[in-house]
């Protein structure tokens, strides 16, 4: 890394440099630099709104760059170590599908883990690839997902020795990384090009305990949301390519394909401004995270009737790491659902990132201070002492996510006519719809895939503890959407 190079932010400097120079305004955005926006714009964006530009070419061009967006994402490449790296304002899954875009075309398998993004999904649509899933594992003690381990890649990659490309998530949203190093070095000396949506791992090269980056265990291509861990604005992701990867080209129509032909400014400048940032006082910040989620799980552990689990998960076959700034709380032994837990922890004030089984996640990340970390702890001590108005117990436990059978590709089914039958009734019919719960987003049923016994009491069980299901036609799901009978399996 050019440290002395990483004190710049060429983006961000002619961001404001441009609105500097007065020009008036003849182009979009309609509300031109705020004077036609609304009272409630003005009020919350104020003078930034002069930044809210649509001439791609008075600074730079997001799909051709040649000025101050190349050097910016030239930095970040250099920051991560990438031969390439290019900015996402459609986040993360613009990046994912991108991957998929580059390396599958129509017909060729790619190797997935069960705990892959909808994202994924919507990847294999637009590109015509058919998933190969990995066998995942579940700790049925902490109500996770451990993912696939090398055993799991290896019968993936002999049951179909034609894949051109397999996908890891790394770490899961739990924070649970796999042996990625191994399984990367596997599948290339099986020609598989290597992706890895690592979405939850922008922030992993700033301290030494935290799981070993993607790009450095040898991944092709990976996927960051810099905005969730590594603090640029919602909605802003980095695609990174190693050196050496022989298809930047396709890459970058890739990512040309599916972004907006109107970037946001202020997004692409966020990255920019969050690379120099981690470049600068990285290692700091993530070390003051990493400490104030230690100092949050002993506290945590010292509560009765509360446990969070630490690097102790990594006595799971096939766990190579964990990122201890993600924090689950388990509040079985005060006879709560993590759901019910989330309801008593916002009458306190505090919001969390998810809830499963018995535990809620929380983040901890660079904007965190020792107050942040005492409100929780003040919550969930008030919880534990019965001082928040319980709720009526629903019973319930957190099944292992189904094992999915492909039996046509996504893509064909997405594009297939459509029956709406009742749940009962769809039993061993071929699924037309994506139905996750959010967050992981995780689909538990794909278009494609048989629905399964396991799949429908998947789906009823997480119903009846009081989840929501996504991307459902029928949001109680008493009906579900499938092909019709007779439809060709490939």
């Amino acid at each position: 890394m050019n440290k002395e190079r990483q004190l710049q932010t060429p983006f961000v400097d002619a961001l404001e440099a441009y609105c500097y120079e007065g020009m008036v305004a003849f182009h979009t955005p309609g509300h031109k630099l705020g004077c036609g926006a609304t009272a409630y714009q003005q009020g919350l964006f104020g003078y930034a709104l002069r930044r809210d530009l649509g001439l791609m070419y008075a600074l730079d061009d997001l799909f051709q760059p040649q000025g101050p967006l190349k050097e910016a994402m030239e930095l970040a490449a250099d920051l991560y170590g990438a031969g390439r790296t290019f900015f996402s304002i459609n986040g993360t899954t613009a990046c994912v599908e991108a991957m998929i875009l580059t390396v599958c075309r129509p017909g060729d398998e790619i190797i997935i883990p069960r705990e892959a993004h909808r994202c994924v999904m919507e990847g294999l649509i637009l590109s015509g690839a058919v998933p190969v899933y990995m066998r995942s594992h579940f700790a049925a003690k902490e109500q996770v997902t451990l993912g696939p381990d090398l055993a799991s890649l290896q019968a993936a990659i002999a049951a179909h020795p034609a894949a051109k490309a397999v996908l890891f998530t790394y770490p899961t949203y739990d924070g649970v990384a796999c042996e990625l190093e191994k399984m990367i070095s596997y599948s290339h000396a099986h020609g598989l090009y290597v992706l890895v949506d690592e979405a939850h791992g922008a922030h992993l090269p700033f301290h030494l305990d935290l799981p070993k980056e993607a790009l450095a265990c040898g991944a092709d291509m990976t996927a960051q949301s810099t905005h969730k861990l590594a603090g640029s604005i919602t909605q802003t992701s980095m695609l990174h390519c190693r050196r050496g990867f022989p298809d930047m080209e396709r890459a970058a129509s890739a990512m040309a394909l599916v972004q907006s032909t109107s970037p946001q400014y202020w997004l692409l400048a966020s990255l920019d401004s969050a690379r120099q940032q981690l470049a600068l006082e990285g290692t700091k910040r993530i070390g003051r995270a990493m400490a104030l989620a230690r100092q949050l799980r002993d506290e945590l552990n010292a509560i009765p009737g509360i446990y969070s689990f630490g690097r102790n998960i990594m006595k799971y076959n096939g766990v190579g790491g964990f990122d201890e700034t993600k924090v689950t709380i388990d509040f079985s032994g005060l006879d709560l659902t993590g759901r019910q837990a989330e309801v008593l922890l916002r009458r306190e004030k505090i919001e969390v990132e998810l809830t499963a089984a018995n535990h809620v996640l929380a983040l901890i990340t660079l904007g965190d201070t020792d107050a942040s970390i005492a409100a929780l702890l003040r919550a969930c001590r008030r919880v534990a002492a019965g001082q928040v108005v319980r709720c009526d117990r629903i019973v319930t436990n957190e099944l292992p996510l189904p094992d999915p059978q492909v039996v046509l590709s996504p893509r064909n089914a997405w594009n297939s006519s459509k029956e709406i039958v009742s749940i009962q009734h769809a039993l061993g019919r071929i699924a037309a719809e994506t139905i996750m719960f959010y967050p992981p987003g995780i689909p538990i049923m794909a278009p494609g895939e048989i629905v399964t016994a396991s799949c429908i009491a998947y789906l009823q069980n997480k119903v009846k503890a009081g989840y929501t299901p996504y991307g459902a036609a029928d949001s109680t799901l008493q009906t579900l959407q499938v092909l019709p009978r007779g439809t060709e399996y490939e």
